[in-house]
């Protein structure tokens, strides 16, 4: 079983997810609980030399569809 998000879809390695209005890339995923919430590792996608992975908690993110990151990217939102 794979961490859920807010809504229960479940999360997998090189998803798009928003947190607090900012886009990210799934790295890695923790081991979920019984109720299929777990901790992820997230790498912001408009990143900076500096930006390092941080860790949430999978029902604070929410996915979003790849092909909706790639209009963003090509409309110059990175």
């Amino acid at each position: 079983m794979k961490p859920l998000d807010m809504i229960g879809r479940e999360i997998s390695v090189d998803d798009f997810v928003v947190f607090y209005s900012n886009i990210y890339q799934v790295k890695a995923l923790g081991k979920p609980n019984l109720m299929g919430k777990g901790y992820v590792k997230i790498l912001l996608v408009d990143k900076s030399k500096t930006t390092k992975t941080v860790s949430k908690y999978s029902s604070d993110i929410c996915l979003i569809d790849n092909n909706d990151v790639l209009i963003w990217k090509l409309k110059g939102g990175m």
